[in-house]
């Protein structure tokens, strides 16, 4: 028999060694694999814990932010979102019918009022119809308008006044279907003494940029870091601090107490739909001093010197700013508060002195022709007709007189449908113009 060789012995001495391990090393793969599974399963059970405590966490807290949210923005004690908490008194009073004490005290901020209020309307309180300029359109109200209705007009306002007038209700998305446009004689006047000195320039320059795309430098303050108050625990315990103080309003305004008759008292009040209504003793002068106060006028009409012509620029913003309103399907009517007649007269005999004043009427009432506007009234007293006893003042014709001549959104929207003109006749510039003719015509022959 034939010996085997040497390396054959070793070779098969080895092999039982290699057999072994392999089979160490296939045992230590499992186990190595075993382990990386174990360890992968804890893995994703302590990840899946954690979800768990997270989503627990989020559910306990999350009503807690809610209530942290809702309060920081409904209490608001510093103003950043609703406004003053004075304005919002004021506001509330107006938004729960109350007629309102001492806001002649306040002119300053009357913006701001309007602003708050507008801020704090929600759907079914922005009114089917506003009204927008100045204290001689403040008679029109909700009886003679015939819809809900709020007087959205400022005392003095100017061009710029009425534009932010309207601009208040349009950022915050509260336009209403109607508006009535009360066109003062001097807001297409450039004269410094025709401007408010509490109009804010910068809310008009924002409007006619942006919205009508007519460019005019301006800065706006930046509120962009207030929205981190809905979040922060301090204003949180402010706001809860706030709710435990009686709220004081700027200044004496305050509601007329109920079951009192506000047309007995002898103060100016704010009717809960923005109408005034002039203290008793006001409104019943001697019209001995209401003429003392018309010639005074005559001396020098208010807001009307310097005043040739309409600004052309100002027209043609007025013009963009009522294509603005007709493509949001706003109707519009033009209201012309008249003047005393011993005003009106010596305006007419100074012609020159005064042909702003007359030519603003005249461009109002090409602009209703041009846009389908119905122009109630007119500054001629004439037209209406109306006389010296139809005004508190020389600037502020009567309740009365006002109701004379509009007569309701239903029936103005029915007879601008119906294709009626409710234009007035000027039987006193008419026969004027006339004479003036007929003069020069004989003077040419």
């Amino acid at each position: 028999m034939k010996k085997p060789q040497p390396n054959e012995r070793n070779g098969r001495a080895r092999e039982p060694q290699t057999r072994e391990r392999e089979r160490r090393t296939k045992e230590s793969h499992r186990k190595e694999q075993a382990g990386r599974a174990q360890k992968l399963l804890l893995t994703c059970l302590s990840r899946l814990v954690s979800a768990v405590r997270l989503a627990a966490g989020a559910l306990l807290f999350t009503p807690l932010l809610a209530l942290i949210v809702y309060v920081n923005y409904s209490v608001d004690c510093q103003g950043y979102f609703l406004g003053d908490l004075d304005m919002r008194s004021i506001a509330q009073m107006i938004l729960d019918g109350k007629d309102i004490v001492g806001f002649d005290q306040i002119l300053a901020r009357q913006r701001e009022v309007l602003d708050t209020l507008v801020a704090n309307m929600d759907d079914d309180t922005v009114p089917e119809t506003i009204a927008l300029g100045s204290s001689r359109a403040m008679q029109l109200s909700q009886e003679i308008v015939g819809t809900s209705f709020y007087n959205s007009s400022t005392s003095g306002a100017d061009f710029c006044e009425l534009l932010c007038e309207f601009y208040i209700y349009d950022r915050r998305g509260r336009l209403p279907q109607n508006i009535i446009i009360g066109v003062d004689p001097w807001i297409f006047n450039l004269d410094i003494d025709a401007q408010s000195k509490r109009s804010d320039p910068m809310m008009y320059a924002e409007f006619v940029s942006e919205r009508l795309g007519i460019p005019i430098p301006y800065e706006t303050e930046d509120t962009s870091q207030n929205w981190q108050y809905l979040f922060d625990l301090s204003y949180f315990q402010g706001n809860l601090a706030s709710l435990q103080n009686e709220v004081v309003t700027d200044g004496e305004v305050q509601p007329v107490p109920d079951g009192v008759d506000p047309y007995t008292l002898d103060a100016e009040i704010r009717r809960p739909d923005g109408s005034i209504l002039y203290g008793l003793s006001y409104r019943t002068r001697p019209q001995e001093e209401i003429d003392m106060d018309i010639l005074y006028q005559t001396g020098g009409m208010a807001f009307l010197g310097n005043y040739p012509e309409p600004d052309a620029e100002r027209l043609a913003i007025f013009e963009a700013w009522i294509q603005y309103m007709q493509a949001k399907d706003i109707n519009l009517f033009f209201f012309l508060a008249p003047y005393p007649p011993a005003e009106y007269d010596n305006a007419l005999e100074k012609a020159e002195e005064y042909g702003g004043f007359l030519g603003t009427e005249e461009a109002v009432r090409a602009l209703g022709r041009k846009y389908n506007i119905p122009v109630y009234g007119s500054y001629d007293p004439y037209a209406i007709p109306a006389e010296s006893t139809d005004f508190y003042d020389g600037l502020h014709p009567r309740y009365e007189c006002v109701a004379r001549i509009f007569p309701g959104i239903p029936k103005a929207l029915a007879d601008r449908d119906a294709g009626i003109d409710v234009s007035l006749s000027h039987p006193v510039r008419d026969t004027a113009e006339d004479a003036d003719g007929a003069e020069d015509a004989a003077n040419a022959g």
